[in-house]
């Protein structure tokens, strides 16, 4: 028996040697960026707490809740046709209006119906500005309150958030979409899909993230 337990002791040494360690947790991205969540036009500001410890995890890095930046949304962002808001216009305030340190990152949170300028899609739950320094998403739709017969449901309407603001947030990061349905980085265009993804980033996306974050500091090193 004691030759057995010397043998196991032997290969799990052996094997944790050969294991390497992240301060980076599976499902998780490490940026270099703090990270400013924003109240957008009218929305109700008791929602955004829940989001910090949730982007805190994912992205490995601070939150900070800054209701003194909120700003309104400009009337020339609503299509009276659409009878919605122009997100890249609502980024384009944000950008001009919201101050914060540099290399911050913006994550602005609304409560109107958002859609894309010439797009296929009937509305958006989200934008950012790839390489930029600003993401939006909106509540709205993804409120079951805002649907006929919907009930209040505060822990599936802030798990929707979480997912969509991991999702834009990272595409800041230089993140592309993904088609792995449970992935963060899966493009929803319903509610069905959105509630089935998860707000993990999948390997495939902490790969490609690594890559840009190597090429980074190969450009800072030239």
């Amino acid at each position: 028996m004691s030759r057995y337990l010397l043998l196991l002791t032997i290969c799990l040494a052996i094997a944790s040697c050969g294991t390497k360690t992240s301060s980076v947790p599976e499902g998780n991205i490490g940026v270099e960026s703090d990270i400013y969540l924003v109240p957008i036009g009218d929305v109700d500001e008791k929602y955004l707490p829940a989001l910090i410890p949730k982007l805190e995890r994912r992205f490995t890095t601070s939150v900070y809740l800054a209701l003194d930046k909120r700003i309104p949304i400009p009337d020339y962002t609503y299509d009276t046709e659409k009878e919605q808001y122009a997100a890249m216009y609502i980024l384009t305030e944000m950008t001009k209006k919201i101050k914060v340190p540099e290399d911050a990152k913006i994550l602005g949170v609304c409560n109107v119906d958002l859609f894309q300028p010439e797009s296929d899609l009937p509305f958006i739950f989200g934008q950012a500005v790839r390489g930029g320094n600003t993401a939006l998403i909106s509540m709205l739709r993804m409120n079951p309150r805002s649907y006929l017969g919907g009930r209040p449901n505060d822990e599936l309407l802030i798990g929707r958030m979480s997912k969509e603001a991991v999702h834009e947030l990272a595409h800041i990061f230089g993140l592309d979409n993904v088609l792995d349905p449970e992935c963060v980085m899966f493009l929803p265009t319903d509610l069905k899909e959105l509630d089935r993804k998860t707000d993990n980033f999948c390997l495939p996306s902490q790969k490609e993230f690594r890559e840009i974050m190597q090429k980074k500091m190969k450009n800072k090193k030239e």
